[in-house]
């Protein structure tokens, strides 16, 4: 793992966590505890943290954490990737699908280059680029304010593009999830979007990693509930899945090997 790779691993441990042991770091990210002293040291160096005997005490706001875009492109891809071989299969020829801009939207959006008659709307530049040469695909995008860091379309153009469709299907990330709470996001602009995608749609579609449980975001987007089908990793932890089975929402766990 490289060290920038592995400092964002951190970081994103510390936004679900405010402490954490340097032991627990060298045990998640197989790194030796000289490793992790150095990385603690540049984090902390950059405000991300505060050092302590034995481990870090997060300096950030877990609400507001929202890392750029290609480092979540390379954050556990494996998961990624595994989630979304589960969910391809919920897409078929002939619907017309939304698909967020998000990247572990972006996984499943590769998989679909060689679909027939799929009409694909999106807010995302990347899966516009990644289909633009599909035969088999149409593909509309909502338009709207680029957010650079995250490659995400929003704001006014966006909202009212929303406003006036209708998808069989929406597919849509998910960067922080409670069972008990809901879903909900770094902000408040990704949260407009979010709901007036669900909206549009006649089937929901949630794609979670495991790392998403359990947290929650400064943005509020909707119930879990509010969510058809949910698609997660193997690693999630049993008690989420139980939690949202219970609840009524269709749960698909992908195996990660």
């Amino acid at each position: 793992m490289l060290a920038e790779e592995r400092r964002f691993r951190i970081r994103e441990i510390l936004s679900m966590r405010r402490t954490v042991a340097a032991a627990e770091l060298c045990e998640m990210l197989g790194a030796t505890p000289i490793t992790i002293r150095r990385d603690l040291a540049a984090l902390e160096a950059q405000g991300v943290l505060v050092r302590s005997h034995g481990g870090a005490t997060s300096r950030m706001s877990s609400t507001n954490f929202q890392p750029a875009y290609e480092m979540l492109l390379r954050s556990h891809s494996k998961e990624k990737e595994a989630i979304a071989r589960r969910a391809v299969d919920l897409i078929a020829d002939g619907d017309t699908v939304f698909l967020e801009s998000s990247t572990t939207v972006f996984e499943l959006a590769c998989l679909l280059a060689q679909r027939n008659r799929v009409t694909v709307v999106t807010n995302s530049p990347s899966i516009v680029c990644e289909l633009q040469q599909s035969a088999g695909i149409t593909v509309l995008c909502t338009g709207g304010d680029l957010q650079k860091d995250t490659f995400y379309l929003s704001g006014d153009w966006a909202r009212h593009s929303l406003s006036e469709i209708r998808v069989d299907k929406a597919v849509i990330g998910v960067s922080a999830i409670d069972p008990s709470y809901g879903i909900s996001t770094s902000r408040q602009a990704e949260a407009q979007i979010k709901r007036l995608i669900l909206k549009a749609a006649k089937t929901r579609i949630a794609l979670v990693d495991h790392t998403k449980f359990g947290s929650q975001g400064f943005a509020y987007v909707c119930p879990a509930t509010d969510v058809d089908v949910l698609v997660t990793d193997s690693g999630t932890e049993p008690h989420y899945i139980e939690q949202l089975r219970e609840a009524k929402v269709e749960v698909l766990v992908a195996d990660v090997k």
